[in-house]
């Protein structure tokens, strides 16, 4: 049986492909500075249950546990993987944990909550951090790997 993101408000995926909708994934060399990070967001104001840090493990696993995709949602992956968007995040995600990353996830719906997010950010620098929306990945910090 497959273990689901019980943190995410929505589904975390779109065509079968890691989407977590109007979150910010953020980056972090390791697990003591996303646990940082997510303290200054609480410290910001965030609500406990809008922020979470995770290790990358616990994020790859996540990532490679998607078993329960049908034909459609696979076929779907491959038409992302060409246009390059989604799946792309999900390499690069999956080599920062793969390389001992850890991951930050801050529920941002408004642009209010992204102001915020930067805000925290310029005082914890994350490796990279991009904002999901419904149609649109919103770079905040790019990731210096990403090819």
């Amino acid at each position: 049986m497959e273990q689901q993101w019980d943190f995410f408000k929505k589904s975390e995926t779109s065509m079968g492909v890691f989407y977590p909708l109007h979150y910010i994934v953020a980056g972090y060399d390791n697990l003591a500075d996303a646990s940082a990070a997510e303290s200054a967001f609480r410290e910001s104001g965030v609500a406990a249950d809008d922020v979470r840090a995770a290790s990358g493990e616990f994020v790859a696993a996540q990532l490679e546990s998607r078993g329960d995709r049908n034909m459609l949602d696979k076929l779907n992956n491959e038409l992302v993987k060409i246009f390059g968007t989604e799946k792309a995040y999900t390499t690069e995600d999956k080599q920062h944990a793969d390389d001992g990353g850890a991951f930050l996830f801050v529920y941002a719906p408004k642009d209010e909550d992204a102001a915020n997010a930067k805000s925290v950010f310029a005082k914890n620098p994350p490796v990279f951090a991009r904002r999901y929306l419904r149609i649109a990945i919103e770079q905040i910090v790019t990731n210096p790997k990403a090819t």
